[in-house]
Order: C-alpha cells, then sequence, then structure tokens
C-alpha cells in the first residue's frame, strides 16, 4: 500500500490487499474476477461502512482510501469485442467507481 497526500491507496494488483498482479496470459475470467471484486468494493462504500457490514457481515470492504483496479480497459475492450460481461463490468466500474474512490488504471509494470 502506498500513502498519498489524501490518504492511503490501494491497487488490486501488486500492491493491493494481498492480490497478485494480472499476469501477462490472463484471460477474461481473471479480469471478471478482479472487476467483480473492484463492485464489491464499490457497492460496499455506496451503503457506507454500517450498512456493508450489515450486509455483507465480515467480508464487508470498509477499508479506507483510494483504490486503483489495474486493467487497462481500452485493451480489454479491443482483445475481447464481443465478451458482454465484460464490457458490462467494465463500465459498471468506471462509471460507479469515481464517486467512491476506485479507478480503473492501465497495470503498472
Amino acid at each position: 500500500m502506498r500513502h498519498t497526500p489524501s490518504g492511503t491507496a490501494t491497487f488490486f494488483g501488486a500492491m493491493g490487499r494481498g492480490k497478485p498482479p494480472l499476469l501477462s496470459d490472463a484471460d477474461a475470467d481473471d479480469v471478471i474476477a478482479r472487476l467483480r471484486h473492484a463492485l464489491h468494493t464499490i457497492e460496499c462504500r455506496e451503503l457506507g461502512t454500517d450498512a456493508a457490514k450489515e450486509r455483507f457481515g465480515q467480508f464487508a470492504d470498509t477499508n479506507p482510501g483510494h483504490v486503483f483496479v489495474g486493467v487497462d480497459p481500452d485493451d480489454l475492450l479491443a482483445q475481447y469485442p464481443d465478451h458482454t460481461e465484460l464490457h458490462r463490468l467494465l463500465g459498471a466500474v468506471r462509471d460507479r467507481g469515481s464517486a467512491v474512490a476506485v479507478t480503473l488504471t492501465a497495470e503498472r509494470a
């Protein structure tokens, strides 16, 4: 985890909550799992801490700080042009995430 002027930042990837980075040969299912995790974080933040803990119990993601999801949306959209679920999840994370400090970002080397 790295610290930013406004708090902490978490990466789903090499720096995030024990998650390994996506491998270069990651398939759509790997990316979908990562995006579902990001949506869970978004939902918990939208609900607020108390409601998230009530709904998800020990699985509520109530960690503070900015979350960066290490995927390259443009590359994925080009690589999987007909994958409806992947496109839907990318759009959902992109549309809802910025309001609760969850951001898609190209994989860091």
